[in-house]
């Protein structure tokens, strides 16, 4: 089956995140003109430790593209990423009715914003060019591919196989969006025995190279951050959509770390009583309902 793109605008007010920004300055988030044109990364000297969150989905993308032209031009030819995705057909009971495929449906735009001009300083109004299919479409693993690269959207552990072929071509990226894998768990995605170690190997081998995820912890908004060749950054928003940049971490937080991290903050949520955690957590469903 052929995948196409539908039609969403990175400018609809839905891909705001409830960060308040009335501009790109405000949101201290400085305009990089490797973001808006192709160039060549090879040798740069000015390589960014720590990055601004993204307001839009727009400004992630292209975050994320950067990332990808500096690790490409690194030497890295397996990457991996992870985006928020733009909620579409939301409902009061479930943000995501439609399960994977509406998922899927968001992530289209992505990866074509993505794509283009990623490997080639030409920018084309789409992805005509690329071999497009399903590796599985009850799981929404869909492929992007041509011979200077290839992405797969939505891998599952039961489609690392076919992945795998994807990697024979020399030299050609291969990206990962959004892995619909559970690693460490004690009955793992990636089977048993030798089979488990060498997938789990074979996943291992592909760095982390873009990361954006909102988690609710302690009652507090969280978005964990990590743009290559960056490290890991922890920020939280606020009442009333203001950003703060909790920590910098080499290594991707745990869970129990992330507790720690907002506990240490003055005057957080985290610290509330369970009542007033509880009330706030109401607050914040109703008010991401809106």
């Amino acid at each position: 089956m052929q995948i196409g793109p539908p039609r969403i605008r990175f400018s609809d007010p839905q891909y705001l995140w409830g960060i308040r920004c009335r501009s790109v300055q405000d949101a201290n988030l400085p305009p990089d003109p490797g973001c808006t044109k192709y160039i060549n990364v090879v040798g740069t000297a000015q390589r960014r430790i720590q990055c601004s969150l993204p307001v839009t989905l727009e400004q992630s993308v292209d975050q994320a593209k950067l990332a990808c032209r500096y690790a490409i031009g690194d030497g890295l030819t397996r990457l991996q990423l992870e985006f928020l995705l733009p909620l579409i057909g939301a409902t009061d009971l479930d943000d995501w009715p439609g399960g994977i495929q509406q998922q899927f449906k968001a992530a289209v735009p992505i990866v074509s914003s993505l794509l283009n001009g990623l490997v080639e300083d030409e920018v084309v109004d789409d992805d005509s060019s690329y071999r497009k299919y399903f590796l599985d479409e009850g799981d929404a693993t869909g492929v992007w591919e041509k011979d200077k690269i290839a992405l797969v959207v939505f891998p599952t552990a039961e489609s690392l196989p076919t992945i795998e072929n994807l990697t024979t071509v020399a030299d050609r990226p291969l990206l990962l969006l959004n892995p619909q894998w559970q690693a460490g768990q004690v009955i793992s995605d990636f089977g048993f025995g030798d089979q488990r170690k060498q997938r789990e190997k074979f996943v291992q081998s592909f760095s982390n190279v873009y990361f954006l995820k909102q988690i609710r912890i302690l009652g507090e908004d969280v978005r964990l951050l990590k743009s290559y060749p960056g490290i890991w950054q922890v920020f939280v928003i606020n009442k009333g959509g203001e950003v703060e940049c909790l920590a910098r971490e080499k290594e991707k937080p745990s869970y129990k770390r992330l507790q720690d991290i907002l506990k240490e903050k003055k005057g957080n949520i985290a610290n509330k009583g369970w009542f007033e955690r509880l009330l706030d957590e109401f607050k914040f469903n109703k008010e991401s309902l809106k």
